[in-house]
């Protein structure tokens, strides 16, 4: 087995959410824009409530509850006002607009999630960072996958 690096990924982001929640769905969106200069990119995948139920046995047993898509922190350098994709992320910051989100690894593998963006500010200034900005996606749907 080969291993591989995220060298070369890209994120792309778009207004709204797919009319279904399927390949074809995100496949048929239009009006994807690159995040230029991504830094960072978070874990992504649902993790499931730990729903527990005691017995009077004395006995605690555990069930995979809900699924939540949690939080996805990003960063970015800022690149201007030219980065369509940047421009997206900043403009949906803290509304409850919809984002649809489109990673495609360097294997070719694309994985599509929607999201809400939340807490799009400036990066923590040091003399040896660049100007950036830090976000999360408050991520809504379970990740579709395609494979290459």
């Amino acid at each position: 087995m080969t291993q591989r690096t995220y060298i070369g990924a890209t994120v792309e982001v778009a207004e709204g959410k797919p009319a279904t929640l399927d390949a074809a769905g995100f496949g048929a969106m239009t009006g994807f824009a690159e995040v230029g200069e991504i830094l960072e990119f978070g874990e992504i995948g649902d993790t499931s409530e730990d729903t527990t139920e005691t017995t009077l046995k004395g006995r605690t047993l555990h069930v995979n509850g809900a699924l939540d898509g949690g939080t996805c922190d990003f960063t970015f350098l800022v690149t201007g006002n030219t980065d369509a994709g940047q421009e997206i992320l900043k403009a949906k910051s803290n509304s409850n607009d919809d984002v649809s989100v489109k990673i495609t690894d360097p294997d070719g593998e694309v994985v599509y999630l929607h999201a809400k963006v939340a807490n799009v500010r400036d990066r923590s200034r040091t003399a040896s960072t660049a100007k950036g900005m830090t976000g999360q996606f408050r991520i809504n749907s379970a990740l579709v996958r395609v494979a290459p």
